[in-house]
């Protein structure tokens, strides 16, 4: 399995490649008024409107940082309507690809409500790398105010 590395704080963290349309560079956002502060704003993904999510707002309630390896990773994502469009996620270090054997992925034994966006984990040399579930990855709170967007 291929998993893109990423960082949110000092935590390191991976996305099924498989599960990844595109990753492009961090531009200017059209800001949403009221939206949910994790919602960063929306942006022109081949002609259509596609919303973009802070991963740095969603974990630790901070925004990320602007570093030259700060990325929107577009994902395929099904809104509360059933409606699959591409949304952005901006996530900090997306600086490497990881081959991974799925006998070196397990899990983390907690299971817990309101992360359940975390999934397994993958040991890699000295580093546990907790995989997104990006099926998952958005609170019911933001996925209502993205479910009239998606519709």
């Amino acid at each position: 399995m291929l998993i893109l590395g990423l960082n949110i704080g000092k935590e390191r963290y991976g996305i099924e490649a498989m599960r990844i349309i595109e990753i492009v560079p961090l531009i200017e956002l059209k800001k949403i008024p009221l939206a949910h502060n994790a919602i960063k704003g929306l942006f022109n993904y081949r002609g259509k409107p596609a919303p973009v999510i802070d991963l740095c707002q969603l974990f630790e309630n901070r925004n990320c940082n602007n570093n030259l390896s700060t990325r929107i990773i577009i994902i395929e994502y099904k809104s509360l309507s059933g409606v699959s469009r591409p949304i952005g996620l901006i996530a900090e270090m997306v600086t490497d690809v990881m081959m991974c054997e799925t006998d070196e992925i397990s899990s983390t034994g907690i299971q817990s409500k309101q992360n359940d966006f975390l999934g397994l984990i993958y040991k890699h040399n000295h580093d546990i790398i907790q995989l997104i579930d990006t099926h998952n990855v958005l609170p019911e709170s933001i996925s209502y105010q993205l479910a009239n967007q998606l519709s």
